[in-house]
């Protein structure tokens, strides 16, 4: 198998073995959502190949927790995360969210993210490992609200990226377990495109609903000025 390796400022990740690919999502959560003060220790559900665990490393002080069901992809995380510069702040676990963030589970987070599988009832991959990271049927958006409410702390923040479709449900799902949503970013893919992913940060604390717009490209197909500096720090030629 070719190894891909996908080069940033200050670290690279190999992705040949994880299901899915550094993609834009990823990139997008894992530079844009802030880190709470104080932040001791984050967790990020459903890690893949780490992309998103090694930019909060480079944002912040945590300790960071990665969780993946899939094999093959924390192998290839634990990689990446011990040729970077953060291994000490990094770990992986292969074990589903559901049985990692239970009642009884002690350490809470200060930051919660998550890329999760988001497609119910569409038409699936013939490929198994495909299909269960990216659909609801292995985490359902019921038990990705409950692992959060579990191992959220108080002042916690709690972070998603999904289609722009999701978020009601995910609104009225996270008020069920007393997360509110405080900040909501509307991403179009091309300023005259609708908006088709949406950030959503969630707290135990009700407050006003703060929403923002941003598009990734205009429409001359150039990255804009407001992704650029969002993704600076990271990204080689943006």
């Amino acid at each position: 198998m070719k190894t891909e390796v996908f080069r940033f400022k200050q670290f690279e990740v190999k992705h040949s073995k994880s299901i899915f690919k550094v993609g834009t999502d990823a990139v997008l959560l894992g530079a844009y959502v802030p880190i709470p003060t104080p932040c001791k220790y984050s967790l990020d559900i459903g890690c893949g190949c780490g992309i998103i665990a090694l930019m909060l490393a480079q944002r912040s002080n945590s300790q960071i927790t990665g969780v993946d069901i899939d094999t093959d992809s924390v192998e290839e995380a634990v990689e990446n995360a011990t040729n970077s510069l953060w291994a000490d702040r990094i770990t992986f676990v292969n074990q589903s969210i559901q049985s990692f963030c239970t009642p009884e589970h002690k350490n809470k987070f200060d930051l919660i993210v998550s890329n999760p599988p988001f497609f119910v009832n569409s038409l699936k991959s013939p490929v198994y490992k495909r299909t269960i990271c990216r659909h609801t049927d292995t985490l359902p958006f019921e038990d990705l609200i409950l692992s959060a409410d579990y191992c959220l702390s108080p002042s916690g923040l709690f972070a998603l990226i999904l289609p722009a479709t999701a978020k009601d449900s995910i609104q009225n799902l996270c008020r069920n377990h007393n997360l509110y949503c405080k900040t909501l970013l509307q991403i179009k893919p091309i300023e005259n495109k609708p908006v088709n992913r949406i950030i959503l940060l969630f707290s135990r604390q009700q407050e006003d609903l703060f929403i923002e717009n941003m598009s990734i490209r205009n429409t001359l197909m150039e990255y804009t000025e407001t992704y650029r500096l969002l993704t600076s720090d990271f990204y080689l030629d943006v």
